[in-house]
Parts: C-alpha cells; sequence; structure tokens
C-alpha cells in the first residue's frame, strides 16, 4: 500500500452520504453540510447533534460529570450557589487496577 492510500465507500455512484478514509483520519459524511471527522486535530462534528442520555452520564475531562437535569434548570444564587460540574472519578478504574495488582502479586509469593 502506498502512504498516501485514501478508500471512499458509497451505497452508490451518485449517494451523498459516504464513508472517507485515510492512513490518519476518517470522515463519516451525510453531505456537504454534516459530517464528522477524526483525524490528528482531534474530532469535528458539523451539523445539528443530539445526544440521547441525561447530563450525569455525560464525562468532562475524564473527571467531571454535570448535575442532575433537574437541578441544572434552578438558578444559582449567592445564598444557595450550585455547581454546573462535580468531581465524580471513575473509581470503578482503580478498583480494577488493584483487583488485577492483586492477581499478579500472588505469583511472586
Amino acid at each position: 500500500m502506498a502512504a498516501d492510500t485514501t478508500r471512499v465507500f458509497k451505497s452508490s455512484k451518485t449517494a451523498k452520504a459516504g464513508l472517507l478514509l485515510e492512513e490518519d483520519a476518517a470522515t463519516l459524511i451525510g453531505d456537504q453540510r454534516h459530517f464528522l471527522n477524526a483525524d490528528s486535530r482531534g474530532v469535528t462534528i458539523r451539523g445539528p447533534m443530539s445526544l440521547v442520555c441525561t447530563s450525569e452520564s455525560i464525562r468532562r475531562a475524564g473527571l467531571f460529570i454535570g448535575m442532575n437535569d433537574y437541578i441544572e434548570q434552578l438558578p444559582s444564587t449567592i445564598v444557595s450557589p450550585l455547581p454546573k460540574n462535580i468531581p465524580y472519578p471513575p473509581a470503578h478504574m482503580m478498583v480494577d487496577i488493584v483487583k488485577d495488582l492483586a492477581f499478579f502479586m500472588a505469583f511472586l509469593v
């Protein structure tokens, strides 16, 4: 394969939607105004977007989750400040690492 290999997949020759695969990028195209591109600069999404989940299911920076959707509707005031994000470390990952470490330490005994 050459270094400049590009593959294009479409359902027909006249289809607007398609999949463009390159050596270091992938693009999912709906039409000229709607696409998703993943390359070395990051992920680019163009067009309207819909996330089908609640705000506490969205993790930002690996540590923060959003407040409950009902709490986000309440106003934040000086008397009762409400944060938009709360730190919620992924503790399940630490538990898995400790379990694996204990498993491999058993072989050293």
